[in-house]
């Protein structure tokens, strides 16, 4: 299934998902922005770090997110990390500090610009499968992505809005649908 994918996908959105153990949340933020100074030096985009400000146990408390042109980018920049000692070690340190972890892949299915300003909100859209075509006519006016690798108990959409939120038309719709959507608010650490 996963080369059906780097099949028909150009650009994908990689995330990182960290679930930090009770009392953990700012030892993972920190391992994480450790992680994405080791990117740096070897190279590699630093990526977007977000940490979670308030909001339900949907979503992680940190994510790290980088865009990519298309799988092979994806899969060189793996490379590069997997044959880095110093990232290994910061993988092995971050492993002590989450619950769980989670790397899925998306792709565009809106407005995909990453926000700039400090705060952003994050919206997790989980929806049945027979309802995708239509959430995501719903979603073309936001910065959305779409689910397209493995995981489990993740949002089938994620879409980053400002301060007001999604239209109410957007959730109307969302909700004639049959899609759940989740609010939380976050911070942008590191840019990338």
């Amino acid at each position: 299934m996963l080369r059906d994918i780097r099949q028909l996908i150009s650009m994908i959105i990689s995330y990182n998902f960290y679930y930090a153990r009770p009392g953990n949340a700012a030892a993972v933020l920190r391992q994480r922005l450790l992680a994405s100074d080791v990117r740096a030096r070897l190279g590699l985009q630093r990526g977007r770090i977000i940490s979670k400000t308030e909001g339900d146990d949907d979503f992680p408390e940190v994510i790290w997110r980088l865009d990519f042109a298309d799988m092979a980018a994806q899969d060189a920049d793996m490379k590069v990390r997997a044959a880095s000692p110093e990232f290994e070690a910061i993988r092995h340190g971050m492993r002590q500090l989450y619950r769980r972890f989670e790397r899925p892949l998306y792709k565009p299915c809106g407005n995909t610009v990453a926000a700039t300003r400090p705060t952003l909100l994050l919206h997790g859209v989980y929806c049945d499968a027979s309802a995708c075509d239509a959430v995501r006519t719903a979603l073309q006016t936001v910065a959305a992505v779409e689910f397209i690798s493995g995981g489990t108990d993740i949002p089938r959409f994620i879409c980053e809005t400002g301060s007001a939120g999604l239209a109410q038309s957007v959730s109307l719709q969302l909700a004639s649908l049959g899609a759940r959507a989740t609010r939380s608010v976050w911070r942008i650490e590191d840019g990338g």
